[in-house]
């Protein structure tokens, strides 16, 4: 078939963008657009450079026409007479996988041959080389450009790894470029897609066309680089530091809790630059290089003992925990495997050979045999997988981390029999790799790709094919780049490929001897240090702000290091105190990154009410008596001995008189003062790790540190420190090297439970030896229904201690009628949003796979059904194609496979319009509303984990036991794990996006056999949480948290115990939230009872997404449409400064506002009474009294009718609404 000449309309543009990505598209590019490439630039010509010696002569056979190209450099020029310049036409295709930055080198391209001539014109191929010699092309616009400058992704065109192979694709590309009168063709790649740009180039020179070929270096590996003249390719940085980020998160994550390795695979299958870089930036405690592997040829045995011989120091230290990394190739790199996986990409690319395990043993040499069988089941299957397009093993779906743990595993159990190893090796696996493809990109990367797209243009304008695009001193302001091109044929090599000899540029691997090996010379003279200390670099998410963040601009640091800059020292970190099972490690500021040392200067924000000096200076005021559930109030009755506790609101004294005029309604309100001496508060991170607790410390400390004799005591390790008495007195200065970081390291956790009458009294004995006159328990919904019993025992004991509860938790779902928000949840939502944002527009680009994401959320304490609120924010602020919510799903009682249908519909339907790609949320705890799963649950948390399948099985019910029988290998292994500290299922451990994902697969299958589903489903699977939930804090987090921390201290001080700390009307600005409490008591409820009429303990329980409320409202409303369309939105990063920096989540600032309606109703009685004083007509009398009877009539039928109401003592005298006239 003849390839198509003539332009398609472009239908691409995207159709929304978040407030980040509207800041960065009116980014001003000339600000870094090199000087010397500004008018006409002169083109110097420098030597040819040959090719590697010993390949020199075959190459130069393959590129006759273009091997003596030579190097090129630009020089400054006159701006001249542009109408005097030809216009030219010039076309770019986007090649192989993304890479932040690809849209800024379009754009340059694109101003710098409008700079050449306005009347110049680009040409955009769609999804690859395969758009070339097909001529699926569209004309590029300004409005058209203009939407993708400083975006991530490649979705501008969309890019495909198709390469330019036979004699018809040569022969149509050709035509098409010759027909459509191309001057020059940009191809933006990697070294295979620059080698294929460098055969095209030939072709076309030797056959006579007019179309010159250049190439942009393009790859997140960091193999592409040829120094001078190729310094680094584009996306490294980007890639790198947004991986940076979340091991960061991770390894903050490790310390917090002091009990898991975290085990890290980055991107990389032929280089570990990648994991070099990270190593650099974040300081792990073990990062495995593949050439180090390769040179020293370590085998597996090798790699597990060095590994396992670390784990065993780190244990002695009392270190049971830490963070590694390795490249994906390292798998690759070790003999064994490297000698299995050549010999099984040759022998698969055999005709007749099936890729089954029976089948590739029958070939295989018994060397390679005896390895393969040697292999874990799931990494044998994952060697056979579909190859990718140069022949190899799709190295990206190998879970090298999970094979590399199993043999620790093995071996640290082999020692422990032993008796030479005594600790604990428990792991969490991540695998980044798609999230950092298509970013936003850094101000280096965004800088760097415009002056190489500009520079191609240059060299196209002149005349020069070939070559490609150089842009070098870079340590240098922008400014000051050096321009110019150098010759493909110069860095290639021949390699095998498919069984043949080929063309490629030499990738380039990490070097450890020779004039580049600067960067791992610096990671090995830190390694022995990082194996046993903790000096965790926290590199923070990716800045924008130029003005104020210096680390905004920083490049690569293995660049630096090439380009001549010296590593800085390792900070002294101080030695860990032993405390109890937790070790304290005090960091000072100094210690910290350079970002987090900014961040740590920005001035916490606080509501104008509590603009004070001291606690001399707070007032707490008495609002209003509060009620419970009026089914529950004789139960809680007889639970707790107060039951109508005012609810309160803090303020500086006289306040509420000299700043503003009293309501109708807080006439008559009482106040009372603080004691401001001698107070000793203690505080407990009871909860799960969330950004922003360590600024709810310096929250409480700035509130009591000019107090007398007053102290704030930080409890280590948890409810088990309490139990010990670990503490340690909180200063400004210790709080100051923590605010604005993200977990809990300071203090630690440990299990989220004071729940037995042994533990209550531990407790209480604990308070009262450390003399405290108030305790902080900080945690969710299980925290809080804790402290509600821990108030109440303190209470009927006697002591002086103020049991203070405060929400935390980044699930949010510490949320009800007065609490608006729980700490942490605006900032793990912005975290996560900005990785599905990443990976939705990478989905896009590829245009090929769905992503099936599951987000970490909460599971409840009552029934344990989870809540998705992280995943509806995450939706609201990313724009997914669908959402599977657990409230939804458990609203409508979706069984399993309505839920596959539902997915599958939805798939299809896409595919009807050519859209094979997309991206799914999945809340985390799904399988929990699925009402077979829920059975299923219910009865295994009944039987004590771990425990063998076989008698498991036994304790089933019938369909319980063939429903478990029915799911995969993987589903049952994981539903069989250890069990949380409350008993609870992990449902973090369930791999739910692939249950679905399988499932949907086999759903299509069958519809593609029975020919109604004619499209393509290649999913990826993935779970985000544990690399959010330790994030930096946003602005909103930080002065939340502050101003939690000030509020809770202040309920402490005045005695208010059985009190949760309140901040409330977050929609408004900080300066207009107002800070109080309320009484645990007021939002207990009693779960349901079972048939035997056992009740049982009330607790406060999670609050489920509200599917009549303003944020679900909002996502059905555009469901529809992001089902059918590519709405995707990427916020970006977190931003810590700037105009994004104070954006708030949506579920929050859509919150309604309970306590305002109480205050407004409060106001309409007042005016009633004010209305019906004696001495008013006796008509308004009688309107008003009938008015409220109707009223209360309705309102018994709300309550379940008079006998509910009445059944509180003294309630129809006092507690109907007509006593609120009085």
């Amino acid at each position: 078939m003849a390839p198509r000449t003539t332009p398609q309309p472009y239908t691409r543009a995207r159709n929304a963008y978040s407030s980040l990505q509207k800041e960065r598209l009116a980014a001003d590019h000339h600000a870094y657009f090199p000087a010397v490439l500004e008018g006409c630039p002169q083109i110097v010509k420098k030597q040819a450079i040959p090719a590697d010696e010993k390949d020199a002569g075959t190459i130069k056979g393959l590129f006759p026409a273009t091997y003596d190209t030579p190097l090129v450099e630009f020089a400054p020029g006159e701006s001249g007479d542009q109408s005097k310049r030809p216009p030219v036409k010039v076309g770019v295709v986007l090649s192989g996988g993304q890479a932040p930055g690809g849209h800024n080198v379009i754009a340059g391209i694109y101003d710098g041959i409008k700079q050449w001539n306005p009347a110049s014109t680009m040409i955009g191929f769609l999804d690859g080389p395969h758009g070339i010699f097909t001529g699926n092309f569209s004309e590029i616009t300004d409005s058209i450009m203009d939407g993708f400058r400083n975006t991530g992704g490649f979705d501008m065109l969309g890019s495909g790894r198709h390469k330019i192979e036979t004699e018809e694709q040569f022969k149509d590309s050709m035509t098409v470029c010759s027909t459509i009168g191309l001057d020059g063709l940009v191809v933006i790649g990697g070294d295979d897609s620059n080698t294929n740009g460098a055969v095209l180039a030939e072709y076309f020179k030797a056959n006579g066309c007019k179309t010159k070929v250049v190439g942009a270096p393009k790859t997140i590996d960091g193999d592409l680089k040829c120094p001078p003249y190729i310094p680094v390719s584009f996306g490294f940085d980007t890639a790198c530091k947004t991986y940076a980020t979340l091991v960061s998160n991770v390894a903050v994550d490790a310390l917090s809790a002091q009990k898991y390795y975290h085990i890290v695979r980055l991107m990389g299958r032929s280089a570990s630059n990648i994991a070099l870089e990270v190593a650099l930036l974040t300081r792990p405690n073990a990062c495995l290089l593949g050439e180090e592997v390769a040179r020293d040829k370590k085998s597996l045995k090798d790699l597990t003992v060095e590994m396992a011989d670390m784990i065993q120091e780190r244990s002695k230290l009392g270190k049971d925990y830490g963070v590694i990394i390795l490249p994906e190739g390292l798998i690759e790199f070790i003999p064994e495997f490297n000698t299995l996986m050549a010999e099984l990409n040759d022998k698969l690319a055999e005709p007749g050979v099936e890729p089954t395990e029976e089948g590739i043993l029958k070939v295989l040499s018994p060397s390679n045999a005896e390895v393969f069988k040697f292999l874990p089941d799931f990494i044998r299957a994952q060697l056979l997988l579909d190859r990718d397009p140069h022949g190899n093993v799709q190295v990206a779906k190998i879970e090298t981390e999970k094979l590399l743990a199993a043999t620790i595993t093995q071996e640290l159990q082999s020692r422990k029999a032993a008796g030479t190893y005594k600790g604990h090796f428990k792991t969490q696996f991540h695998a980044y790799g798609y999230e950092g493809r298509a970013g936003l990109p850094t101000i280096f990367d965004g800088s760097y790709c415009y002056a190489l797209g500009a520079t191609a243009a240059g060299l196209l304008c002149n005349g020069l094919t070939g070559l490609i695009a150089s842009v070098k001193n870079l340590l240098a302001p922008a400014r000051e780049w050096q321009c110019g091109g150098v010759p493909v044929t110069s860095l290639c090599v021949i390699e095998r490929r498919k069984g043949k000899e080929k063309p490629v540029i030499k990738k380039a691997l990490v070097e450890m001897e020779g004039p580049m090996s600067q960067p791992y010379t610096a990671y090995i003279k830190m390694r022995d240090t990082l194996r046993f200390t903790d000096a965790y670099n926290v590199t923070g998410p990716i800045q924008y702000d130029m003005e104020t963040c210096e680390s905004s601009k920083d490049i690569p640091i293995t660049l630096q290091l090439e380009l001549g800059k010296d590593m800085k020292p390792l900070p002294a970190i101080p030695e860990p105190m032993k405390m109890g099972k937790f070790l304290f490690i005090g960091q000072p500021l100094e210690s910290r990154s350079e970002l987090q040392q900014w961040r740590s200067s920005r001035k916490h924000q606080l509501p104008d009410s509590l603009k004070i000096d001291s606690l001399y200076q707070a007032e707490i005021k008495e609002i209003s008596s509060t009620m419970c559930k009026e089914s529950d109030f004789e139960y809680l009755k007889k639970l707790f001995s107060t039951m109508e506790a005012p609810l309160v609101q803090l303020q500086q004294a006289g306040w509420g008189t000299m700043t503003m005029r009293k309501t109708k309604s807080e006439v008559g309100l009482t106040t009372a003062g603080i004691n401001a001496d001698a107070q000793r508060i203690g505080v407990v991170f009871c909860g799960r790790q969330a950004p922003g607790c360590h600024d709810f410390l310096c929250g409480m400390v700035d509130m009591l540190s000019k107090s007398p004799s007053s102290k704030v005591l930080g409890i280590i390790g948890g409810t088990q420190g309490l139990f010990a008495k670990q503490v340690r007195e909180l200063t400004p200065e210790i709080c100051r090297a923590y605010a604005g970081t993200g977990g809990l390291e300071l203090l630690g956790r440990t299990v989220d439970r004071l729940k037995t009458d042994e533990e209550l009294e531990n407790a209480k004995k604990a308070c009262e030896d450390l003399g405290l006159t108030g305790l902080v328990l900080v945690g969710g919904a299980r925290t809080n229904s804790d402290a509600a019993y821990v108030a109440e025992y303190f209470a009927k004991a006697g002591s002086r201690t103020a049991i203070i509860g405060v929400p935390c938790g980044i699930e949010g779902n510490m949320v009800n009628e007065f609490v608006e928000a729980s700490i942490g949840f605006d900032s793990a939502a912005k975290a996560i949003a900005q990785l599905v944002g990443n990976t939705a527009i990478d989905g896009s680009s590829a245009r090929k796979y769905y992503y099936f994401l599951r987000v970490m959320d909460g599971a409840s304490t009552g029934g344990r059904t989870s809540t998705s609120h992280l995943a509806l924010e995450v939706a609201l602020q990313t724009k997914p194609n669908m959402l599977l919510l657990t409230e939804e799903v458990d609203e409508k009682r979706l069984s399993l496979r309505e839920l596959v249908n539902s997915v599958a519909n939805m798939i299809a339907a896409r595919a009807e319009r050519g859209s094979n790609f997309g991206t799914i949320l999945v809340a985390e705890g799904l399988l929990s509303a699925i009402p077979e799963f829920r059975n299923l649950i219910s009865e295994l948390e009944a039987i004590p984990m771990p425990n063998p399948v076989d008698k498991v099985l036994a304790q089933l019910t019938q369909w319980s036991r063939a429903l478990f029988q029915s799911l995969p290998d993987f589903i049952q292994h994981e539903l069989l794990l250890e069990r949380q500290s409350n008993a609870a299922l992990q449902m973090s451990q369930l791999e739910t996006e692939r249950l679905l994902a399988a499932l949907v697969e086999d759903e299509l299958k069958q519809r593609k056999k029975d020919g109604t589903f004619k499209g393509s489903f290649s999913p990826v699977c993935q779970f985000i949480g544990y690399q959010a939930r330790c994030s930096m804090p946003s602005d909103f987090d930080m002065d939340y948290a502050y101003t939690l921390g000030a509020t809770s201290t202040i309920l402490a001080a005045g005695g208010r115990n059985g009190y949760m700390a309140l901040v409330t009307d977050l929609s408004s600005p900080v300066a207009n939230w107002r800070a109080g409490g309320v009484p645990f008591t007021a939002m207990l409820s009693v779960p349901g009872s079972d048939n035997s009429g056992f009740r049982p303990r009330p607790v406060i329980f999670p609050h489920r997404v509200d599917l009549d409320g303003g944020a679900f409202k909002t996502w059905l409303e555009e469901r529809s449409r992001c089902a059918n369309e590519e709405m995707y939105e990427n916020p970006g990063p977190i931003q810590l400064s700037g105009p994004s920096a104070s954006g708030v989540s949506k579920t929050i600032t859509m919150k309604f506002s309970y306590l305002q309606e109480l205050e407004e109703l409060r106001n309409h009685f007042a005016d009633v009474v004010s209305r019906c004083r004696p001495g008013c007509d006796l008509r308004t009398v009688r309107v008003a009294k009938q008015s409220l009877a109707t009223l209360n009539l309705i309102m018994d039928e709300l309550a379940g009718g008079e006998s509910a109401v009445e059944q509180r003592e003294g309630f129809s005298s006092r507690g109907r609404l007509g006593t609120m006239l009085v």
